[in-house]
């Protein structure tokens, strides 16, 4: 599965900024249940929030990414916040969040999941294109962006 299957622009926020990670989280998954397949934006919230106190999904090199398997969702959704001055995320390296991929799934679906959290990692280590991704100023272009990087 490659990001662009389930980003859309509808659910790109540019400009993503919050008090702190959790009003992050919670603009995400306000922005996430605007997809018919999100059917209680309350569970998704609540499992993303449990997750996150668990260990920050702060992954490094600005990039983080909430994740759920919820029944909240019917299939996988995904979102993404932009912050170009960074957020504090408690990540791994201590240092500030620029994109947030927030990933929902129904329960029970690892393999499909574990590929998607992947997949991120891997478009996002080219350090040009994740700039160019932050510096986007529209949702489209951030999609026409994703769907160039995945073809290489």
């Amino acid at each position: 599965m490659k990001l662009s299957d389930v980003l859309t622009k509808e659910r790109i926020i540019i400009n993503l900024n919050g008090e702190d990670k959790y009003d992050i989280l919670g603009k995400l998954v306000n922005v996430a249940r605007t997809s018919d397949k999100v059917i209680n934006e309350a569970d998704l919230l609540k499992k993303v929030i449990e997750r996150e106190k668990i260990k920050s999904t702060g992954i490094g090199g600005g990039i983080g990414i909430p994740h759920a398997q919820t029944s909240g969702v019917t299939d996988i959704v995904a979102c993404l916040g932009i912050s170009e001055q960074g957020i504090e995320f408690n990540s791994l390296d201590n240092k500030p969040v620029h994109l947030v991929f927030l990933i929902a799934t129904k329960e029970r679906t690892n393999s499909t999941y574990l590929g998607l959290l992947s997949r991120i990692a891997r478009l996002f280590i080219d350090e040009s294109f994740k700039q160019r991704i932050i510096k986007s100023t529209s949702p489209e272009e951030i999609i026409n962006l994703i769907l160039e990087k995945e073809k290489e």
